[in-house]
Order: structure tokens, then C-alpha cells, then sequence
């Protein structure tokens, strides 16, 4: 196909984006990452081979999991123009399922976090310190550990179009209990 075609399609890739309910930020992303394809293609006919070429491109310039996820984009994108031929196999990564002793928090360094944020006045930054490490969620998904959802003794997360229960701990229910009802929050996050 050629180049100018593939770039002109551009409107249309972003409409059937939004159509498939990606989010704002996902939308934004397959966009910037088809540009850079095309940049990269610089008026070349768009086939298998270089496609194969850009995909070695990322290779040498970006981590391995950056350059799987351009590759997504411009999969998703080869797809959409009817070029499912051209698309290209992503990077094999072995995951890690834990995470290095040395990027856990010990429990001396967690007691010393949440003693700074008392010692420095902060109730809730204590609490947030507490709730995070207590529960797993992410810094993110703060936003659902509600009045409600605390009152109930779990948090129902939901990121990206999946949801989980989290469970809040009892000792950790009653200290967020007490600072709510100190701080007159009775619904809300």
C-alpha cells in the first residue's frame, strides 16, 4: 500500500478507535505510534519488509516492552487498513512474576515512611502510606477506597474495563474508619 494512502487514513483509524471504546489516552498513543511508523517510512511502500525493518529499528533503539507496545499500535493499525499480512510478531519477553528483593520495601523502611508522615503532622498521609501497602492497589486506584467501600471492608476496582474486589484489612478498615468520621467524611473517596 502506499504511503500517502496509509497516511491520509489517519482520521479514520482515530474515529474506529473511538468506536471501539479505547480510552482518550489509549487513542492518543496508537496515533503518536503510527506517525512514528510512517515517519520511519519516509514515502516507502508499506509491506512486509519493512515492516520487518522498523520492528528491528525499535529493537535497537527501545526497551523491549516499548517497542512491543509500538508494535501493537501499528499491528492494530496495519489491520484496520486491511494489510493484516504486513503485521509482525511481537518481542518474546519472559515475565517476572515477582518482583527483585531489592525493589520490595522492607518492613523497617515501611515502618519509617508511615512514622514520617505522623511525625510530620500528616494523619492521611500516614493512611494513604498504610492503605497502599496494605491492601496492593496502586497509587492510581486510590480513588475507590471510598467511606463506603471501607464501611463494607472491601473496594471494588475498576481499571481499564476490569474490575476486582479488594479487600481491606480490619486494623486498616477501623484506622480509616476513625480519620473519616474525625474528618467528617461519610461517603466519597
Amino acid at each position: 500500500m502506499k504511503y500517502k494512502q496509509m497516511a491520509q487514513m489517519l482520521t479514520s483509524f482515530e474515529r474506529y478507535l473511538v468506536e471501539e471504546e479505547k480510552s482518550e489516552a489509549t487513542i492518543q498513543k496508537y496515533l503518536r505510534d503510527v506517525r512514528h511508523f510512517l515517519a520511519f517510512a519516509d514515502g516507502r511502500m508499506v509491506n512486509k519488509e519493512l515492516t520487518i525493518e522498523y520492528k528491528e529499528r525499535l529493537r535497537d533503539k527501545y526497551a523491549i516492552a516499548s517497542a512491543n507496545s509500538m508494535l501493537a499500535s501499528l499491528n492494530n493499525y496495519l489491520k484496520f487498513m486491511g494489510l493484516p499480512g504486513c503485521c509482525v510478531r511481537q518481542f518474546k519477553i519472559q515475565r517476572q512474576i515477582y518482583c527483585s528483593a531489592e525493589k520490595e520495601l522492607t518492613k523497617d523502611e515501611y515502618v519509617r515512611l508511615v512514622n514520617a508522615a505522623k511525625s510530620k503532622g500528616s494523619e492521611r498521609l500516614s493512611l494513604l502510606i498504610e492503605t497502599i501497602c496494605g491492601t496492593g492497589i496502586r497509587v492510581s486506584e486510590l480513588q475507590f477506597i471510598t467511606a463506603e467501600a471501607v464501611r463494607r471492608g472491601e473496594a471494588f476496582v475498576n481499571c481499564k474495563g476490569k474490575t476486582r474486589t479488594v479487600l481491606i484489612p480490619a486494623r486498616l478498615q477501623q484506622k480509616l474508619l476513625q480519620y473519616a468520621n474525625k474528618q467528617k467524611i461519610s461517603e466519597g473517596a
